[in-house]
C-alpha cells in the first residue's frame, strides 16, 4: 500500500519534456533574419515607389514636350505651305520676280525640300512628287523631335511601370517575412512538441519563399 503513492508522486513530479536546442536555435536565427529582411524590403519598396513616381513625372514631361513640338511643327508647316502656294501662283502668272521672292523666303527645312523637288523637274517630269512636302523630302526638325520625345515618354512610362511592379513585389515579400516573424515568434508558446515544430516549419517555409523571391528582384540604392 505504501508503494503506490510513491510511484504516483514520482510521476507527478516529472518535468515537461524540453524542446530540442536545434529548434530553439532555428527560431532565433529565423527571427533575426526575418526582422532584417522586413526592414530591407520595406526600404526597397519605398525606394522603388519613388523611382516609379519620378519616372512617371519624367514621362509626362516628355509627352508634353512632344505635343508642344508637334503643334509648333504644324504651325510652321502651314507657313511653308502658304509660301509654296504663293510661289506656284506667281509662277503660273509668269511673274518670275515674285516667284523668286517667295522661293528665297522659305524656311531652311522647306527650302531644302523645295530645292530637291525642283531638281526633279516637276513641271516637266510627270513622275516627280506633286509638291515638296512629301515625307521623303520634307522632314521638319520639330516633328522629328516630337516623335523622339514621344518614344522617350513611352520608354519612361514602361520603366515607371516596371519600378512599380518591383515595389509591389517587395511589399509582397514583406508580408511573407511578417508571416515568418509571426510563426517563429509564436511557436515557443505551444507546449506540445509537434505543434511547436509544425508552427516553426511554417515560419521557415514563409522565410524561404521570401528569400527565393528576393534573389530575382533588382536592388535600388
Amino acid at each position: 500500500m505504501s508503494q503506490e503513492p510513491q510511484q504516483q508522486t514520482a510521476g507527478d513530479g516529472q518535468k515537461p519534456k524540453r524542446r530540442g536546442p536545434v529548434f530553439e536555435a532555428v527560431a532565433l536565427v529565423l527571427l533575426s533574419l526575418a526582422t532584417v529582411g522586413t526592414a530591407w524590403c520595406s526600404y526597397q519598396a519605398a525606394v522603388w515607389s519613388g523611382v516609379s513616381q519620378r519616372t512617371m513625372n519624367m514621362s509626362a514631361s516628355a509627352s508634353r514636350r512632344s505635343v508642344t513640338a508637334q503643334l509648333q511643327s504644324y504651325q510652321l508647316a502651314s507657313i511653308d505651305v502658304m509660301l509654296f502656294s504663293e510661289y506656284i501662283n506667281a509662277r503660273s502668272s509668269s511673274n518670275a520676280v515674285l516667284a523668286d521672292f517667295y522661293a528665297t523666303r522659305f524656311r531652311s527645312e522647306a527650302k531644302a525640300s523645295f530645292e530637291k523637288w525642283i531638281a526633279m523637274r516637276p513641271f516637266k517630269n510627270s513622275n516627280a512628287p506633286p509638291h515638296p512636302f512629301v515625307t521623303n523630302l520634307y522632314q521638319p526638325r520639330l516633328l522629328l523631335q516630337s516623335r523622339a520625345d514621344e518614344e522617350e515618354s513611352q520608354r519612361l512610362w514602361d520603366k515607371a511601370g516596371e519600378a512599380g511592379r518591383n515595389a509591389r513585389s517587395y511589399v509582397l515579400i514583406t508580408v511573407s517575412l511578417a508571416a515568418a516573424l509571426f510563426f517563429s515568434g509564436t511557436s515557443a508558446r505551444f507546449q506540445t512538441g509537434w505543434i511547436h515544430q509544425a508552427v516553426l516549419i511554417l515560419g521557415l517555409c514563409a522565410f524561404l519563399f521570401a528569400a527565393f523571391r528576393l534573389l530575382y528582384l533588382p536592388v535600388q540604392l
